[in-house]
């Protein structure tokens, strides 16, 4: 009984001996999660096409490599680069570039080089897959987020940062494109730097 009581004395001082956190460092905190948790999601997009070019170029026959795989390869070799000091916008550029490097090949007439790249392309389809599948976690962890700011925050300062939690909203309830919410994404982050 007694060391159920100093227990309860001890937790009871401990919770009262932490301050509170102002409204602003719980915005500032959500930010820094969020920007954490963004990082993350970009780093890992970029690892994945890295790999997946790495893979179409492996699977050319070293003797069957030309142009097309040249670029290939420098481009998984930049990812391999941005992975170890690259910063998050860096990375982000490189998945988004991904597209144009495909297009920029000459696929349209067949030669030995050609064909694992051609076949590849389906291989885009798995990637965007997994890219989705990124997205979707991002926008849980985002909303999990929200909600327990939400939850810690007043009234007066919801309605006093209004403009935020608008555009937090639109977040939460765009459509499952990674397009579409990505500017929604860049509107909440605008606000960063106010906290």
């Amino acid at each position: 009984m007694r060391c159920m009581l100093i227990f309860v004395i001890s937790a009871v001082s401990l919770a009262c001996a932490v301050p509170p956190q102002s409204e602003n460092q719980i915005l500032a905190t959500f930010f820094s999660y969020v920007e954490t948790i963004r990082g993350i999601q970009i780093h890992n997009m970029m690892v994945l096409t890295t790999n997946f070019v790495q893979g179409v170029v492996d699977s050319v026959p070293v003797e069957d490599r030309g142009p097309d795989t040249a670029t290939l390869q420098a481009y998984a070799n930049k990812g391999k680069s941005l992975r170890l000091r690259g910063t998050t916008g860096e990375k982000y550029m490189y998945s988004s570039e991904l597209k144009q490097v495909f297009e920029g090949l000459k696929l349209s007439e067949w030669t030995p080089e050609t064909e694992v790249p051609g076949m590849s392309l389906f291989g885009l389809l798995d990637l965007s897959d997994k890219f989705a599948y990124h997205d979707k976690k991002l926008h849980k962890q985002f909303v999990d987020a929200a909600t327990l700011m939400k939850a810690k925050l007043t009234l007066a300062t919801i309605a006093r940062e209004s403009e935020l939690f608008n555009a937090i909203d639109e977040y939460i309830a765009a459509a499952d494109a990674s397009a579409l919410r990505e500017p929604l994404f860049l509107k909440v982050f605008s606000f960063k730097d106010r906290y």
